[in-house]
């Protein structure tokens, strides 16, 4: 009898992954990824030292397809708007990864400035918005923070079954928050100028 194929790390994690959008990420267990695979618990723990090891590994696979769709939401023409909807699609399109890294408690964050402002690429799209919009890059923060968490509210909304929008909706709210944080920022900034 010809020796049965092994199992790679990377069929593991993949395994565990799916797991993760069908079921959520309380399902990622060793029986679960075995049965999944169709095989014992001994070819996931030939790969990985322990369960956390391979949740960590399915954490950054979450994290790698979301940067990757926030980046092709920057690079769809829209800049800061489409990587607003580009997270909103991902919310509605992946709900339990979205849930896995934006609504569980692998993201602690207690003050708005460490939501925006202290994650990788903050500081570019930080820039990029206040050259935009003649902002000061306080200013800037403020409105990037302002719009995430109007975007955040929204992609959550999606994650969990809780609301229907569509995309030309959720632009349109984007794009008025967008305008009223402006707004404000500049009638502060008159207000205060001698």
């Amino acid at each position: 009898m010809p020796p049965k194929p092994k199992l790679t790390k990377e069929a593991i994690l993949s395994a565990a992954l799916d797991l993760v959008r069908e079921e959520g990420a309380d399902a990622v267990n060793a029986r679960n990824v075995a049965k999944k695979l169709n095989c014992s618990t001994q070819p996931i723990f030939s790969h990985f030292a322990s369960m956390e090891e391979l949740k960590a590994a399915v954490q950054a696979q979450a994290e790698q397809l979301y940067n990757t769709a926030m980046m092709e939401g920057l690079q769809g023409g829209e800049g800061f708007l489409g990587m607003g909807l580009a997270y909103i699609r991902f919310a509605r399109t992946e709900k339990r990864l979205f849930q896995l890294l934006f609504m569980s408690g692998a993201f602690q964050q207690e003050k708005a400035a460490e939501i925006a402002g202290t994650t990788e690429g903050d500081e570019e799209i930080i820039r990029m918005i206040a050259q935009m919009a003649g902002l000061s890059r306080d200013q800037a923060q403020r409105l990037y923070s302002g719009i995430w968490f109007t975007t955040h509210g929204i992609a959550s909304l999606l994650a969990t079954n809780g609301s229907t929008m569509d995309d030309a909706e959720a632009n349109r709210i984007l794009r008025d928050v967008y305008k009223g944080i402006l707004i404000s920022l500049k009638q502060e900034s008159e207000d205060t100028s001698p």
